[in-house]
């Protein structure tokens, strides 16, 4: 799941932050203003997903660098070409040529940059909901308490009952054994 958002320089929102370091309460509320903002015209989101299947063929890096480089088509079509883009982390964009934008690709912009921390609450608030409706066709795992992050719980289900056909067969536990990934 990546997010991008687009806004005009100097854009900010009182009370963005990094998704993680609010609480679900608070990241709903900033989705909702977010969402006027976007309703409104102020902003311009794109959110871009990639299966589990999909990211286990490919590759983690290249499953997010091909999902950034699609938000950078969407949210740049209806701008001009002179645009800044910020990546939160520090992957580099050599093999996918998004259309010779400056991108920089800063560590923990998510904490410091108000674009990059509308897209984390975005994309975060977007990927927590879809788990809590897929809990209904996998309810082993607590999805809608744990929404798919290796809780002690979740760590369990998948020691007692395997992986479901949505888990990313790529990314092992350690604490799990590795004869459930095959």
């Amino acid at each position: 799941m990546v997010c991008g958002v687009r806004a005009a320089a100097g854009w900010h929102l009182d009370g963005l932050n990094d998704s993680k370091k609010l609480s679900e309460k608070k990241r709903l509320l900033m989705r909702s203003k977010l969402e006027s903002d976007i309703s409104n015209g102020i902003i311009m989101a794109h959110i871009a997903e990639r299966s589990a299947d999909e990211i286990d063929k490919v590759g983690i890096a290249f499953a997010l660098k091909d999902s950034y480089a699609e938000c950078f088509k969407i949210l740049d079509y209806y701008f001009d070409d002179n645009v800044q883009i910020i990546v939160d982390g520090n992957l580099k964009f050599d093999n996918i040529n998004p259309d010779e934008h400056d991108i920089k690709c800063i560590v923990k912009a998510d904490t410091t940059i108000s674009t990059v921390m509308a897209a984390s609450i975005l994309a975060k608030t977007y990927r927590d909901e879809m788990m809590k409706k897929l809990h209904d066709l996998h309810p082993l795992y607590n999805w809608k308490k744990n929404v798919g992050y290796g809780s002690v719980e979740h760590i369990a289900a998948i020691k007692k009952y395997g992986l479901s056909p949505l888990h990313r067969r790529s990314y092992k536990v350690k604490s799990v054994d590795s004869s459930i990934y095959e």
